[in-house]
């Protein structure tokens, strides 16, 4: 009776025990000017990003989610925006752009932690 408990109680650990990866989105100022970037939506566990600005060639977060094993893509939130200011123009860019953007983008892994960074210039205002 006592090792069928143990048994019972290591399947059940084997069952619930997942890993939890960390989904990263950067983006690298490639615009030649100043940006200031805000996002709204871009995470699943920080608190709210406040806008910053982000040099030429410097590389900013614009995203970070928890992950059970989905892919990034599959996390951008339907809600989520990034509004990229330079000095003359602004750029708004939706869930749905940034998803498209990071189909191009090759996925780096270091064991849990996985990242996309953005350095085409494709969201230069």
């Amino acid at each position: 009776m006592t090792s069928l408990s143990a048994l019972t109680g290591l399947l059940l650990a084997g069952c619930t025990t997942q890993l939890v990866y960390m989904n990263d989105i950067y983006l690298v100022n490639t615009c030649g000017v100043p940006l200031e970037v805000q996002t709204q939506h871009s995470t699943n566990w920080l608190p709210v990003i406040e806008p910053r600005v982000v040099a030429p060639g410097e590389r900013i977060s614009v995203a970070s989610y928890r992950s059970y094993g989905e892919d990034v893509d599959e996390q951008v939130s339907c809600r989520y925006a990034l509004t990229v200011k330079g000095p003359e123009r602004t750029r708004l860019v939706s869930a749905d752009d940034m998803r498209n953007a990071l189909l191009g983008v090759k996925r780096e892994r270091d064991g849990l932690q996985r990242s996309w960074t953005l350095k085409d210039g494709v969201f230069c205002p």
